[in-house]
């Protein structure tokens, strides 16, 4: 019943939400724009969908990989912050997945295979920029409400399959697939939300982040899944989410501290 509950909910919304919340702070009609790259990697090695990976004598392999990105700020060279108005982003590697309706009574859909690894940040202030800022998850103002809609965020984009969302928030990360310890084999199902482990990352560039209307510029980081599962007993908990709150918490600040590097500043 509560998945029926939830399919309709969520019907609702698609049709009675209030008109997108531009956020508009800081907005400036900008005059330059830059990109974000988030390279998804697992340790040393570039991530893929259905790939095994090796660390710590455990052998992964995933089957999706998603991630919301929110509130970007850069940060100029005399600490003048700029807030890229609306950013929220939703980052992920999904293969396709047929979704059938609840006792075959609704018509079956299909979530299309996926892989968004870049963001474009338009109308910014000239200048240098010296510091990344950005959170990992919603913040409460729409993590709250979903009917509240601004960037891309929408308990529809890429939330089709219900069971990607916990009803009435949204999930912030979420990595599922398999793990072996060569006795023993896990399903995985990682994932972080609510608004206590809602994160927020700071990153200085390793050079000046130059903004004009008369060159391209980007951020290249690295997304180290290995990171965010450091510190975690796989193969006991194996499943962590709302139920299992401090490794949640735990999986949360890898997240915020360890997963995102920078690679490259162009």
């Amino acid at each position: 019943m509560k998945r029926i509950l939830t399919i309709i909910s969520l019907s609702a919304l698609l049709f009675t939400a209030c008109s997108k919340d531009k956020d508009p702070i800081n907005a400036v009609e900008g005059n330059g724009k830059t990109s974000l790259t988030f390279d998804a990697r697992f340790g040393n090695q570039d991530f893929a969908l259905n790939t095994d990976f090796t660390a710590e004598g455990k052998t992964f392999n995933f089957n999706k990989f998603r991630y919301w990105i929110s509130n970007v700020v850069l940060v100029n060279t005399n600490g003048e912050e700029f807030k890229v108005p609306a950013s929220y982003y939703l980052l992920e590697e999904t293969g396709t997945i047929s979704l059938s309706g609840v006792n075959n009574d609704l018509p079956t859909t299909v979530y299309p295979a996926t892989k968004r690894e870049e963001v474009v940040l338009k109308d910014l202030k000239a200048g240098d920029y010296k510091t990344l800022k950005f959170s990992v998850g919603v913040d409460p103002k729409y993590n709250d409400n979903l009917s509240l809609l601004s960037g891309e965020l929408s308990p529809l984009n890429g939330m089709t399959n219900v069971s990607w969302m916990w009803l009435t928030s949204y999930i912030f990360t979420s990595a599922t697939g398999k793990v072996t310890d060569g006795t023993n084999s896990k399903n995985l199902k990682i994932e972080t939300g609510l608004n206590a482990n809602y994160k927020t990352v700071v990153l200085d560039l390793p050079q000046p982040l130059k903004v004009s209307p008369t060159s391209t510029s980007g951020i290249v980081l690295n997304v180290d899944l290995a990171k965010a599962l450091e510190g975690v007993d796989l193969m006991t908990t194996p499943v962590v989410g709302a139920a299992q709150a401090s490794t949640m918490a735990a999986v949360a600040g890898n997240y915020s501290t360890k997963v995102f590097t920078v690679k490259a500043v162009n």
